[in-house]
């Protein structure tokens, strides 16, 4: 999908080299940085590692994250998983 986002000078350099040493566009290296961030970084490089093998750390919140299960919780899925529960 196509968009436009701001990005600081500095990430923005950081993501093209990384692209660069990957030979990968810079849309999939922000893609999996974005996805990473939003999953507590339990999504590797080299793809999901299994939850046996995953090293349970706290984050700055001090919660340890959920391993991966595949999808992404949206906000559009948790408002209808409310409505089903009648919350």
């Amino acid at each position: 999908m196509r968009t436009t986002i701001d990005l600081d000078y500095d990430t923005l350099v950081a993501a093209k080299e990384v692209a660069r040493m990957e030979n990968v566009s810079l849309g999939k290296v922000i893609s999996r940085l974005v996805r990473q961030a939003l999953t507590g970084g339990a999504a590797q490089q080299a793809g999901n590692v299994p939850a046996a093998t995953a090293t349970a750390t706290a984050t700055a919140t001090g919660f340890v994250p959920f391993a991966p299960r595949g999808a992404v919780i949206s906000n559009e899925l948790i408002d209808r998983l409310r409505d089903a529960e009648g919350v």
